[in-house]
């Protein structure tokens, strides 16, 4: 008998110890909002991310009476159609980034509204998203850091959980985007661009496949995570294009652009910012790159062009008329270091009628610096917006030029250069 209540007793502890680790069993929501029903043990890594602002910019070239302009981002420059999260591992704190290696990563994460079949992310609107990836038990009291990457077409790096093998964070920030520039002398910026962008509709059921954007999330101001113990972690992230734009601003009456082309700029480029702006391995296209294909139809040997539209009235404030002639990321380009050895360049045709009313054509140059023969150059820098200004407004024939420089973000002017126009073919008197 006694034998018998032993062995009663074995089997009600037993089931209690089940039942007992059965409680700390908790539900818990997979990224693409489903339930597994079983809690995974080391928790969760929830990322929240911005992509450069939607919201306005002002132009510094355009103030009048002491108004601004705004040039507006468009929603194919800071959509993000496909995401990469790259977790990296450490088993020291403020470890270099040659001893961090890529221990877990999860490509081509899309996003919907929240719990859209088919979508593992959230899109919030006004270009924000979140993304809820699980950590693994062997991440527990181990350092890490998450890295982003958007848009791009390649797959990135190697993981290995044993977190000996993975690709380091070192080699990881050295990767060149996949989107590389050829050398041939029809090549459109669309190359790097995500394609030829049409509409809206191309950004869910077209080939366009956004800017190549990339960051590092953060919690609070640090990018280095101790995973103490199991967690529910929340990390904010802010991406940044890896290239810049240029736009091309018509600024004298009468002026038509015929032709743009953009001369000696990098063909590849680091998804991962690196120190100075260096282009990756250094080199240049020897053809010139045409203007994304918006405006092929306009621009080129043979092509009407695109000419200055004059104020609707008397009264149209000076901001419109100029935004109304500003033709809007006419190229874009990977950044570089510009100097005497090598210096991207716009160079323009334009006709213009001279004194007798009778169309002259000329052809102008405008170098990434400062003045057009003896100003410091100036570095072509990614998420940087710059803009050709051709004219002054005057209503003579000369036609000079000035590079505006920005950075692509809200209210943030960093540089204004005027050029000296110098290197222009201007029209017959």
């Amino acid at each position: 008998m006694n034998r018998l209540r032993s062995y009663v007793w074995m089997v009600c502890l037993l089931c209690i110890s089940v039942l007992g680790g059965s409680c700390s069993r908790e539900v818990v929501s997979t990224p693409d909002g489903g339930a597994e029903g079983i809690r995974v043990e080391a928790g969760s890594l929830r990322i929240v991310l911005s992509t450069p602002s939607p919201d306005a910019v002002v132009n510094p070239g355009s103030r009048a009476d002491g108004e601004t302009a705004a040039a507006l981002h468009e929603v194919q420059e800071w959509t993000v159609k496909k995401l990469g999260v790259y977790i990296f591992m450490a088993s020291t704190p403020s470890a270099g980034d040659a001893n961090y290696r890529l221990v877990k990563k999860k490509e081509g994460i899309t996003f919907g509204a929240a719990g859209t079949p088919g979508v593992s992310g959230t899109a919030m609107g006004n270009g924000e998203y979140s993304y809820t990836e699980m950590l693994e038990k062997y991440m527990i009291s181990n350092y890490l850091k998450v890295l982003l990457v958007a848009n791009e077409g390649t797959e990135l790096g190697t993981a290995d959980a044993d977190g000996t093998s993975g690709t380091t964070l070192a080699d990881f920030k050295k990767l060149v985007s996949g989107a590389v520039l050829g050398d041939s002398d029809s090549q459109s910026a669309d190359k790097i661009s995500g394609g030829a962008y049409t509409g809206e509709s191309d950004l869910t059921d077209g080939a366009y496949t956004g800017l190549v954007m990339s960051g590092t999330a953060m919690k609070g101001s640090s990018e280095e995570i101790n995973l103490a113990s199991p967690a529910s972690l929340e990390l904010e992230a802010t991406l940044t294009r890896i290239v810049a734009r240029i736009d091309i601003c018509l600024n004298k009456k009468g002026l038509t652009l015929k032709k743009a082309v953009l001369r000696t700029t990098a063909r590849k480029a680091y998804i991962f910012p690196q120190t100075g702006t260096d282009a990756a391995e250094g080199l240049m296209l020897s053809h010139p790159l045409l203007p994304v294909s918006k405006y092929t139809e306009q621009l080129g040997d043979g092509k009407p062009g695109i000419a200055y539209q004059e104020p609707a009235s008397d009264t149209e404030a000076e901001e419109v008329t100029r935004d109304r002639n500003t033709l809007k990321h006419v190229f874009y380009l990977y950044e570089q270091v510009n100097d005497n050895s090598s210096c991207a360049a716009v160079e323009v045709t334009y006709t213009l009628a001279n004194a007798d009313g009778v169309e002259q054509t000329g052809v102008l140059e405008i170098p990434f610096r400062e003045t057009t023969t003896e100003g410091d150059y100036v570095n072509t820098t990614r998420n940087y917006l710059y803009t050709v200004e051709l004219g002054d407004g005057s209503l003579d024939g000369e036609v000079n030029a000035r590079l505006v420089v920005q950075d692509w973000e809200p209210n943030e002017i960093y540089e204004f250069l005027p050029k000296d126009g110098e290197e222009v073919t201007e029209p017959e008197p």
